[in-house]
C-alpha cells in the first residue's frame, strides 16, 4: 500500500502517521526494526527503491516513510554554485537545473506500480500536493484500493470552534461557551497547542465539571491575550482602576512583552474601527466576521466596544499607540515608560 499524507496541519499529519504505524505492528521493537525514515530532500529514487525492496525482519510488513520528496521533485532545482570568478559558470548558475528532478519524478512514477506488497510506503508532505502526474497516479491507485490519500488541512477559521469542541469531546473535557471562545481566540489555529491545552484542562477538572473561562485563563498561558478585550473595554469605559489592573497584570504576572502588548492593543482598536465602519455600511455580523477574518462570536464583542467609542476617539487612541511604539523604538522612552504614558493618555478625555 502507498499512502500520501499531505497538508499544513502538523498535528493531523503526525496522528495519521501514528495511526498507520500502530496498524502495522503491535510490537514496538519490531515496528522500530521495520521502519525506515528517508529525507526526501536528499535521497534518490534508487535509495527509495532499495529501502522499499528490503524484506521485513521477523514481520509481515515494512514501513518506509519519505518526507518532502514529492514537493522537491515538483520544483525546479538550481545548479550548484560555481567557483568565484568564472563568468561562464556564473551565467550557467542562473539556468534551471530541473532535468534531474524530472528524471527522478519519472523513475518514481514508474516505481509506484512496483512497490512490494510487504512494504507500506508513506509520502509525508508539509504542504498539500495540488496536482502533477504522481498525484494523478496515486488517485488512480486509490480507486483500485492500492493507495490512500490523507489530506491534513487546517480547519477554516469559522470551522475552528467546531473542531475544538469535537476535539474536547475526544479528550473527555467539556468547555463552556466563554472558555471555548477564549481558547480559540487566543491560540488561533495552532492545532497542536489547542490539543495540548485541552489535555491539560481535562486533567485539571478530571471531567467532573465543564471548563470555565477562569480555568482557561489560569492554566493556558496563551490566553493572556484574552484580557486585551477586557483591557480595551475598560479603557473605552474610562474605568481607570480596571484598565490599570489589567495592564499591570499583563506585564508583571503574565510576563507579556511591552511591544507585543502594544501591538495587541493596536490590533484590537483597529478591529473596532473596522467593525464600526462596516456596521454603519449596514453589514451584518457574519459578513463583518468574514471581512475582518475573525470568528463570528468575536464580532458581537467588537461591536459592543465600538458602540462606546466615536470614530474620532478611536482614531486618536490608535495614533497615541503608534506614537508610543515610535517612542520605544527611537529610545525616547523605555517600553514601560511608554506604556505608562500611553495609559494616562488613553484615560484622558482630551
Amino acid at each position: 500500500m502507498i499512502t500520501l499524507i499531505h497538508g499544513p496541519a502538523e498535528l493531523l499529519r503526525a496522528e495519521a502517521l501514528a495511526d498507520l504505524r500502530r496498524g502495522l505492528h503491535e510490537d514496538e521493537a519490531l515496528a522500530d526494526l521495520n521502519t525506515a525514515r528517508l529525507d526526501g530532500q536528499q535521497i534518490t529514487v534508487a535509495d527509495l527503491r532499495n529501502a522499499c525492496d528490503t524484506l521485513p525482519f521477523l514481520a509481515e510488513r515494512r514501513l518506509v516513510i519519505v518526507e518532502g520528496l514529492l514537493r522537491r521533485l515538483a520544483a525546479p532545482a538550481r545548479r550548484p554554485k560555481p567557483a568565484e570568478g568564472n563568468a561562464a559558470d556564473e551565467a550557467a548558475e542562473e539556468e534551471p537545473a530541473g532535468e534531474a528532478n524530472k528524471a527522478q519524478a519519472r523513475q518514481l512514477l514508474a516505481y509506484l506500480d512496483q512497490v512490494p506488497p510487504s512494504t507500506e510506503l508513506v509520502f509525508v508532505e508539509e504542504e498539500a500536493i495540488a496536482g502533477g502526474p504522481i498525484l494523478r497516479r496515486l488517485l488512480e491507485l486509490q480507486r483500485d484500493g492500492r493507495s490512500r490519500i490523507i489530506l491534513c488541512a487546517q480547519p477554516k477559521r469559522n470551522d475552528l470552534v467546531d473542531w475544538v469542541r469535537a476535539r474536547a469531546r475526544l479528550r473527555g473535557v467539556q468547555l463552556d461557551a466563554n472558555a471555548l471562545a477564549d481558547l480559540v481566540d487566543c491560540i488561533g489555529d495552532d492545532l497542536r497547542q489547542l490539543d495540548q491545552e485541552l489535555i491539560k484542562l481535562a486533567q485539571y477538572t478530571g471531567g467532573a465539571r465543564p471548563v470555565t473561562r477562569g480555568d482557561v485563563r489560569r492554566l493556558v498561558p496563551a490566553t493572556r491575550a484574552a484580557s486585551i478585550f477586557d483591557l480595551v473595554e475598560a479603557l473605552g469605559q474610562d474605568d481607570a482602576t480596571t484598565a490599570g489592573r489589567l495592564l499591570q497584570h499583563a506585564l508583571d504576572h503574565d510576563g507579556e512583552q511591552p511591544l507585543r502588548l502594544l501591538a495587541m492593543i493596536a490590533r484590537q482598536y483597529r478591529l473596532i474601527i473596522l467593525a464600526k465602519a462596516l456596521q454603519l455600511e449596514g453589514r451584518k455580523p457574519p459578513d463583518i466576521a468574514h471581512e475582518l477574518g475573525v470568528q463570528d462570536w468575536t464580532v458581537n464583542r467588537l461591536l459592543a466596544q465600538a458602540g462606546r467609542h466615536t470614530f474620532a476617539r478611536l482614531e486618536r487612541n490608535l495614533e497615541l499607540i503608534l506614537a508610543a511604539d515610535e517612542a520605544i523604538k527611537t529610545g525616547r522612552l523605555t517600553d514601560r515608560e511608554a506604556l505608562d504614558v500611553l495609559y494616562g493618555q488613553l484615560m484622558s478625555k482630551g
